[in-house]
């Protein structure tokens, strides 16, 4: 890499300040997946959205480099602004599909939900003896079932609108800076999608924000009534919190868990009145 001062963040990004210059790079392993992020970045460009943070020209071609935003402030889920700001965000990367031809480019799979969940319930069941001694057997079982059920109830989502979507829409990516300019970072994860997909997702993220309260959500964002509620009955966050716990070690595990109980419970809580909401 280029002459400067590194700070290793993760084991492919750095912070690189030379001079008064601060830089975010991030190197990766196949040059497909830097020239899918300088595509994405490209086509947003022309069409005149600045949803992403500038990308930087850079000699190798494995690396992308990004202004640092030094005052970047993550979005909280449990603000009322950045919810509306972060969805505000999500459907102006959503339109430009009408102007955009995504599903023309190489660099994107596209998502298949159903097909997602189904998986990540296969894995579920393979750590069991896990999760039976960590969550309790009741509670494993329980959390199974109304993974069952949903999935069984699914109906696929229409394909006939394709768009880009940024395929992980966690709260830290999304930041903003100084001017408090909100961007959506960390591309890797981007494919095509219906609208209707990336909107179920931040949806399982922001409920327990609004104690999975599905009246007062969509009175706050008219635009989910759109979306088939019953995916939101998939018990997604607790299942990837979960599946995220298994991974640690056994320190993390013992300052994860007592936190990720109390999330547990009040999910489990509160499931059976979602589950009303959507089926009366």
């Amino acid at each position: 890499m280029e002459r400067g001062h590194y700070v290793q963040l993760k084991s492919n990004v750095w912070k690189w300040q030379i001079g008064s210059d601060m830089y975010s790079i991030k190197k990766y392993d196949i040059q497909e997946e830097a020239d899918k992020i300088r595509f994405i970045h490209e086509q947003l460009t022309i069409m005149g959205e600045d949803l992403m943070v500038p990308i930087e020209p850079y000699p190798d071609p494995l690396i992308i480099q990004q202004p640092w935003i030094d005052s970047g402030r993550k979005v909280q889920f449990s603000n009322k602004e950045d919810r509306f700001k972060s969805i505000s965000l999500l459907h102006q990367l959503h339109n430009s599909g009408r102007n955009i031809k995504w599903e023309k480019s190489s660099h994107f799979q596209e998502i298949d939900l159903i097909r997602k969940w189904k998986h990540r319930l296969e894995k579920w069941q393979q750590l069991e003896e896990f999760l039976h001694q960590k969550l309790g057997s009741s509670k494993t079982k329980e959390i199974t079932q109304l993974a069952k059920n949903s999935i069984n109830q699914l109906v696929p989502i229409s394909r006939n609108r394709l768009t880009l979507l940024h395929g992980d829409v966690v709260h830290h990516n999304f930041v903003r800076d100084k001017n408090n300019k909100l961007y959506l970072i960390d591309f890797d994860l981007a494919c095509l999608g219906p609208a209707e997909v990336e909107l179920i997702l931040w949806s399982h993220r922001v409920l327990p924000h609004y104690d999975y309260n599905l009246k007062v959500l969509i009175q706050d964002h008219p635009s989910l009534r759109r979306i088939d509620w019953n995916y939101l009955l998939f018990p997604n966050e607790l299942m990837r919190e979960w599946l995220y716990a298994t991974t640690l070690s056994d320190l993390q595990l013992r300052m994860f868990l007592p936190k990720l109980k109390i999330f547990t419970d009040k999910a489990l809580q509160r499931m059976p009145q979602l589950w009303d909401e959507v089926n009366p």
